[in-house]
């Protein structure tokens, strides 16, 4: 007797309450999230073809795209932990690059992302009650700077990089 396996053809939908839920990767391919997956979308072919989220996974919360179109970048929670996995969007099908999910700061979740201008470094914004700004070297996973930010008085709704200095 053969074992049945489901794959996925096609998405419908898109997560709204995903940070930064949609981008083009090309004129003619968009990214967005759309149940546990992210759904790269031909719109001129009508095909599309899947990221999926980590096993486990409670839900993205925050997406971002490198400069360079090469890396995406997903915010998740993945039993009861806040991980952001880094794939390589060049490679077919997408592999992931890289798991950021040992932090040796409190972190409930990653609620905003975005990539330097050489794609080389991740800001990264956590949610309150413990909110800051986390700065990495990503491919080497390396904590450059923790900056704790008054979300009561000053809120941060979105993190980007200046597109002169990293």
């Amino acid at each position: 007797m053969s074992a049945v396996v489901a794959q996925t053809l096609h998405v419908f939908g898109l997560r709204s309450h995903v940070a930064n839920n949609i981008f083009y990767f090309d004129e003619q391919i968009i990214i967005f999230p759309s149940g546990n997956h992210c759904v790269k979308y031909n719109v001129d072919q009508k095909w599309q073809k899947f990221i999926p989220g980590s096993e486990k996974s409670q839900g993205m919360l925050a997406l971002s795209i490198s400069p360079n179109r090469r890396y995406l970048a997903i915010s998740e929670t993945v039993q009861e932990k806040p991980a952001i996995t880094i794939y390589e969007l060049s490679s077919i099908p997408c592999r992931k690059r890289k798991v950021l999910n040992n932090f040796d700061f409190q972190v409930q979740k990653f609620i905003s992302m975005a990539f330097s201008p050489d794609s080389k470094y991740l800001l990264a914004q956590t949610s309150p009650p413990e909110s800051n700004l986390v700065y990495w070297l990503w491919e080497k996973q390396k904590v450059m700077a923790i900056v704790r930010i008054d979300t009561q008085n000053n809120p941060v709704y979105q993190v980007s990089f200046s597109p002169q200095d990293n």
